[in-house]
């Protein structure tokens, strides 16, 4: 057993999910922090930005560490934000924990920062680029689930959508949430791999459930080919048929 243990944060770290998607960019991403926030995240805006216009935003939220990361976020997010014109961030996260126990004091508490992370990036995005608020898509991948339930739900009006790509869910934290007549409007769209984990399908048809039950019949759900794959391109497809024209690339 303890063998187990010590040999658990070098699979963590050396496996992961791979990100598949070019890399090759005109503009490397950006690595930024808010200081006054405590907050970091990755950046990536297309080279051919200018303040001419609006720009649509993603925030992208990554799982577990050792599978995942910010950083793969935004790597897998970047060809689209440049063949699309979105600009894309991907925060820091403490409570995207999907494996490993940890003491639900300590991960509510968790979440909670994670929330006011959220709403601090697209708050620094929107004082210094010409972002469209009636244009940002929340989605999270795996254990980023957490967050994108949490911080979308209880903050609808800044966001137009939610997409949950084979996401984590804990529904007695959905039941922690006041449902506000914004938040059941708010487009969401929970879609997994029909060879995913059991426990990524359980909970994700957990989340659809429970919203419809509480009245958010805007909550969609699709089961896939595949597995535990990231998929940001068919969020993206998702996302395209809800964004203004002037937005589709």
């Amino acid at each position: 057993m303890k063998r187990v243990m010590i040999l658990l944060p070098l699979l963590l770290t050396t496996a992961g999910c791979p990100v598949t998607q070019p890399q090759e960019t005109p503009v490397p991403p950006l690595r930024q922090e808010i200081q006054a926030a405590g907050v970091k995240y990755w950046l990536y805006v297309p080279s051919y930005h200018s303040t001419d216009r609006d720009w649509p935003l993603v925030v992208t939220l990554h799982g577990t560490y050792g599978w995942d990361s910010p950083r793969r976020q935004i790597d897998e997010w970047k060809h689209l934000a440049e063949e699309r014109g979105l600009i894309v961030a991907a925060p820091d996260l403490q409570s995207a924990q999907g494996i490993l126990p940890v003491a639900r004091a300590v991960w509510l508490k968790d979440l909670s920062a994670d929330e006011q992370t959220v709403l601090a990036v697209i708050d620094d995005l929107v004082e210094r680029y010409r972002v469209d608020k009636d244009a940002v898509l929340l989605t999270g991948f795996s254990a980023g689930g957490y967050v994108m339930y949490y911080a979308g739900l209880r903050n609808p009006q800044r966001f137009d959508m939610l997409i949950a790509r084979n996401c984590n869910c804990d529904v007695d934290m959905l039941g922690g949430i006041e449902l506000t007549d914004a938040a059941r409007t708010l487009p969401v769209v929970i879609f997994w791999g029909k060879d995913d984990l059991k426990r990524i399908q359980d909970q994700s048809w957990a989340a659809f459930r429970y919203l419809r039950e509480h009245r958010c019949f805007q909550v969609e759900h699709k089961e896939i080919q595949g597995g535990h794959l990231r998929r940001p391109e068919l969020a993206y497809r998702m996302w395209r048929e809800r964004l203004p024209e002037r937005h589709r690339r």
